[in-house]
C-alpha cells in the first residue's frame, strides 16, 4: 500500500504543467514557471542525493567497510545464481529503449521493481541494503536501454534517447540517411556499430575494475567532511537542468520529501516511475481516448477490439500485474 501512495503522488506531480493535446495547464496556480511541468532530474537529486545526506549526517558511528572489499569479481556460483535476473533485466531495458523518450532511467527502476517483486523473501530483505541481485537488476537494464535505443534510431530515424540523438546525428553528418534501407545502402555500418558497442563493454569493464577500490575507499572519509561536499554537487547538477534558481529550490523540496517518505518507510522507486512515466502515459491515454470515442460513434465495442487486439492484451496484462500486486501479495503476507 506505501507503494501505490507514493506512485499516486508521483502521478501526481506529473500532472503538473500544460496538458500535452489542449495545452491546459494543470495545477500550476497561474505560475508560468511550472508550465513546463516537473523535471524529473531535481527531483532524483532531492530524493537520493540531498535525501540520503539529510539521512545520514546526522549519524554519528563510522561506516563499516567490509573486509572481503579487495574482491571485485564475484564468484562464479554468484553469476551464476543470478543469471536469470540478468537476462530478464536485459529484456527489460532493451524493451524500454526501443520506447523513445523512456530513457535508462524507467529501465532500470523498472527492472529493479520486478527484480524486487521476483526475488525470494529472504533476498528481498537485503534490497536496500547491499544485494547482488538488485545490482544486477538495475545496472543490466541501464546497460541493455543503449542498444535498444537504437533500434527504433536506426529503423526510423526516431532516437530512443540522449545517446541515440548524439549517434543519429553523427550519421547525419556523414550523409547516412537511417530507415529501413540503412542495411542495403551502408552495408557496413551495422557490424561497424555493433563492434563498437562490444567495444564500448570491454572498456567499461576495465574502468570499473580500476575505479571500484577507490570509490570504496571514499567511505572511509567522516560524515562531516564527505556530505558536505555532496550537497554543492547537488546543487550544482540541479541548477544544470535548466540553469534557474527554481530547479535547486525543487530538489531541495524533493530532498526533504524523500527524507520524509524514507523515515516512515515509503518506497521512492514507485514514485520516481510515475513521475517519469506519468506525462507520457497521460498524454497517449488521452489521445486513444479521443480515438476510441470516434471510432465508437461509428462502430460497434466488438469491431473496436478486434482491430485493436494488442491494447486488449495490454489491458490484461495491466490487470493481471495489479491482482499481483494487491490481492496475491496481501494473501502471501496475510500466510
Amino acid at each position: 500500500m506505501k507503494g501505490w501512495i507514493t506512485g499516486w503522488l508521483g502521478l501526481l506531480f506529473a500532472f503538473i504543467g500544460l496538458e500535452g493535446l489542449d495545452g491546459v495547464p494543470r495545477y500550476t496556480f497561474g505560475t508560468e514557471i511550472l508550465e513546463d511541468g516537473i523535471s524529473y532530474i531535481p527531483v532524483l537529486i532531492g530524493l537520493f542525493g540531498l535525501a540520503e545526506v539529510l539521512r545520514v549526517l546526522p549519524q554519528t558511528s563510522p561506516y563499516t567497510i567490509p573486509s572481503d572489499v579487495g574482491r571485485i569479481v564475484p564468484p562464479f556460483h554468484v553469476l551464476r545464481k543470478y543469471a536469470w535476473s540478468s537476462v530478464r533485466s536485459g529484456l527489460v531495458g532493451t524493451i524500454i529503449g526501443a520506447i523513445p523518450g523512456a530513457g535508462a532511467n524507467v529501465a532500470s527502476f523498472l527492472a529493479y521493481d520486478i527484480g524486487k517483486r521476483q526475488a525470494s523473501p529472504e533476498e528481498r530483505a537485503k534490497w536496500g541494503k547491499g544485494s547482488y541481485e538488485a545490482i544486477v537488476c538495475a545496472e543490466v537494464a541501464n546497460n541493455a536501454n543503449v542498444g535498444g535505443s537504437l533500434l527504433p534510431t536506426l529503423t526510423l530515424g526516431i532516437p530512443g534517447n540522449a545517446a541515440a540523438a548524439a549517434i543519429l546525428a553523427a550519421l547525419e553528418m556523414k550523409n547516412v540517411v537511417v530507415g529501413p534501407t540503412i542495411q542495403t545502402e551502408n552495408p557496413g555500418l551495422i557490424y561497424f556499430i555493433y563492434i563498437g558497442l562490444i567495444i564500448a563493454n570491454f572498456l567499461m569493464y576495465g574502468m570499473a575494475i580500476a575505479l571500484v577500490k577507490p570509490c570504496v575507499k571514499l567511505f572511509s572519509l567522516p560524515r562531516t567532511l564527505l556530505m558536505p561536499l555532496i550537497i554543492p554537487l547537488c546543487i550544482v547538477a540541479a541548477f544544470a537542468v535548466g540553469l534557474d534558481d527554481f530547479h535547486v529550490y525543487l530538489a531541495f523540496v524533493a530532498g526533504i520529501i524523500g527524507y520524509v517518505l524514507h523515515r516512515f518507510g515509503f518506497p521512492l522507486a514507485p514514485m520516481v516511475l510515475a513521475l517519469i512515466l506519468g506525462p507520457l502515459a497521460d498524454e497517449n491515454f488521452r489521445r486513444s481516448l479521443r480515438i476510441f470515442v470516434s471510432k465508437f460513434e461509428t462502430k460497434d465495442w466488438t469491431s473496436v477490439v478486434a482491430e485493436h487486439w494488442i491494447g486488449v492484451i495490454l489491458i490484461v496484462v495491466v490487470v493481471y500485474t495489479f491482482y499481483d500486486g494487491i490481492f496475491k501479495r496481501g494473501k502471501e503476507a496475510e500466510a
